[in-house]
């Protein structure tokens, strides 16, 4: 399932909302029993704060800024170590927080004003200069009669957060991930809620069997939004609401995704262990 967008921000936009579902699809599932059944959904609106049970085996975006901190700060050091210091440019927390597209647009402003593409805060990459790349990527061995870190410095930084380590275990959170995406969409209550809200798309003038049906539309694949995406966008985030589709479907993975961590507890020790002692290793990089 692909959408094409002549954009890479409306790539972006859109990759941020189905990677769940296209990993789910391309994973296979843990052979697991189906889970208990659910309880009444809590209301919820807005997912941007949401947190899910696997949120902890797995590296947040609230994570993942704080480890690339920790290896910007490893590299400014085995830079200034070798002779060649450079300090990158600081580095803030994601625009988008893990689970705020994680079942489609949510926050009715953002619709208004950018449909289904994300704002506009793309941020420019990070390069090094020239005269340091030899020595990040480990294309020289010594430098100013020093010797350079395997792999250079990136390599050093690497070692030091245990990274190769850390994605080796984030396997299997990763993998359940997915599953409880993939599962959680099929709950007889997820289904109700999305017929639910195909009903009131419909009585708003707009015909779609469910969100990624509205999301994939050819139409919004522009660079930029039109008049009638944003229409559509608000209506589909105001649909989400009126049904309540957030708080049904996340109530619904939560519940899968604690299933799922109850009969995998023994395997996800380590998981949970490399993580921790990853941002363990960035927290002392940054000094934080």
């Amino acid at each position: 399932m692909n959408v094409t967008t002549p954009s890479s921000r409306a790539r972006a936009g859109m990759a941020l909302f189905l990677l769940p579902l296209l990993s789910a699809c391309s994973a296979g599932g843990t052979g697991t029993a189906e889970a208990p059944r659910p309880t009444a959904a809590q209301r919820l609106d807005d997912s941007k704060t949401l947190k899910l049970p696997l949120d902890d085996y797995l590296l947040t975006t609230i994570d993942a800024a704080a480890l690339a901190r920790g290896r910007d700060s490893l590299m400014q050091r085995c830079l200034a170590g070798l002779g060649a210091p450079y300090t990158p440019k600081a580095r803030g927390n994601a625009d988008i927080e893990t689970n705020e597209r994680r079942y489609g647009l949510a926050d009715a402003e953002l619709a208004k004003e950018h449909g289904y593409h994300l704002p506009d805060t793309d941020k420019p990459a990070e390069d090094y200069p020239a005269s340091v790349m030899p020595l990040v990527t480990g294309e020289t061995t010594t430098y100013n009669g020093l010797p350079v870190p395997e792999g250079g410095c990136a390599g050093e930084a690497q070692r030091e957060l245990h990274e190769v380590e850390l994605q080796t275990a984030l396997a299997l959170p990763q993998k359940l991930n997915m599953e409880s995406y993939l599962k959680s969409q099929k709950a007889p209550a997820v289904v109700k809620a999305s017929e639910a809200w195909s009903t009131c798309m419909k009585e708003s003038g707009h015909t779609y069997p469910d969100p990624l049906a509205a999301i994939n539309d050819k139409e919004f694949s522009a660079p930029a939004p039109g008049a009638h995406e944003k229409e559509v966008a608000l209506a589909d985030v105001l649909c989400k609401q009126k049904v309540n589709l957030i708080g049904v479907w996340s109530g619904a993975e939560s519940e899968y995704q604690t299933f799922l961590i109850e009969s995998n507890s023994s395997v996800l020790a380590e998981p949970l262990r490399a993580k921790q002692k990853t941002m363990a290793a960035a927290q002392a990089a940054t000094g934080r």
